[in-house]
C-alpha cells in the first residue's frame, strides 16, 4: 500500500471506481425513492421518507468525500 502526500492510503483505479459506483448507487436510490414517496405513493409514513433521506444523504457525503480524490488521482493519470 502507498500512502499519498496527506497521509491517505491510497486507493488503487479499481476500488475507487467501485467506491464512486456504491456512492452513486446510494445517491440515485435514495433521491428516487424520495420522488417517489412524495409525488407518486398514496400512502407513506414518516420512517419511509427519513430512511429515503438517510441513504440518499449517506451517498451524497461517500460521493462528496471520494470524488475529489478520484479527480486528483485521474488529473495526475493514476
Amino acid at each position: 500500500m502507498s500512502v499519498d502526500t496527506l497521509g491517505w492510503v491510497a486507493m488503487s483505479p479499481i476500488r475507487r471506481t467501485i467506491s464512486l459506483t456504491f456512492a452513486l448507487s446510494l445517491t440515485i436510490v435514495g433521491l428516487v425513492a424520495l420522488i417517489y414517496l412524495l409525488f407518486f405513493a398514496l400512502r407513506w409514513k414518516g420512517w419511509m421518507l427519513m430512511a429515503a433521506g438517510f441513504v440518499t444523504a449517506l451517498g451524497s457525503m461517500w460521493l462528496w468525500e471520494d470524488l475529489p480524490k478520484a479527480r486528483a488521482k485521474s488529473n495526475e493519470g493514476g
